[in-house]
């Protein structure tokens, strides 16, 4: 029984529309289908390292079709919750390009309100995970753009920002507020720029942690495609079941 067909789509970009700088096979053309189709689409993504600008551009150059007020990443969920606190001063951990989108936000790196980490690379040094540490002693909220522990290049495997926000929580004994998936919140500010409930709404993601789960924390059905970070073993004792399965978002043309 063919199932019931959603008005819009929540679709990671990394591991499901591309992996390791090239697109996935037969990404571009269900990008294409599913806009021709005229599903509203929205782009989810941890990259935290990215504007949704940069993001755009970087898409706009494998040859997809996608625009940038679709894009939806961590960094503007962030802006997004910082504006509405009253008081907001923050000392960021994040690439320079990133540190500029939060130009209007005050930085106090000596008694901030809130610690913001998110894809600092090599940042990640000793001196500056314990000077974020004493803040965090000091009564300092901290802020994860996003909390996943690894990300993919062509080069290989690197440690990602979740990795670093976590030895924080540990040390100093708090839990990081996260803005990107699988946050709730995060799914919610996507679902309320497209004017839809959460039954008429379907998320595809290589990532059970922060896709799948975050789907299901929010009531939306969902997709795990076998590309990206995904693995057989995921599936054995999963920490959230996806609606469908499929080998590659490339099948997803076949399902709706």
């Amino acid at each position: 029984m063919a199932p019931t067909p959603p008005k819009a789509f929540l679709i990671d970009l990394d591991g499901t529309l591309y992996f390791k700088g090239e697109p996935c096979p037969g990404a571009i053309e269900t990008v294409n289908y599913l806009r021709q189709e005229k599903y509203q689409l929205r782009f989810l993504t941890n990259t935290t390292a990215k504007t949704p600008k940069m993001l755009h551009a970087q898409m706009q150059a494998l040859g997809f079709d996608i625009y940038e007020d679709e894009i939806f990443n961590a960094t503007y969920a962030c802006l997004q919750y910082l504006r509405s606190q009253p008081k907001n001063r923050c000392h960021f951990m994040v690439d320079d390009a990133v540190k500029a989108f939060f130009k209007e936000i005050p930085v106090d790196n000596e008694a901030p309100d809130f610690v913001v980490v998110g894809d600092y690379g090599e940042g990640f040094d000793f001196h500056a995970l314990n000077h974020a540490f004493r803040l965090l002693m000091n009564g300092t909220e901290l802020i994860a753009l996003q909390k996943n522990l690894y990300w993919f290049s062509a080069e290989g495997m690197f440690l990602d920002c979740g990795a670093f926000v976590t030895l924080l929580e540990a040390a100093a004994g708090t839990t990081a507020k996260i803005m990107g998936k699988p946050s709730e919140t995060f799914f919610k500010i996507a679902l309320e720029s497209l004017q839809c409930s959460p039954n008429e709404a379907i998320v595809v993601g290589d990532d059970i942690t922060s896709d799948i789960r975050g789907a299901e924390n929010t009531k939306l059905r969902s997709v795990l495609v076998k590309t990206g970070k995904f693995k057989p073993d995921q599936l054995e004792n999963p920490v959230a079941k996806p609606t469908w399965v499929l080998d590659s978002i490339s099948e997803l043309r076949r399902l709706f």
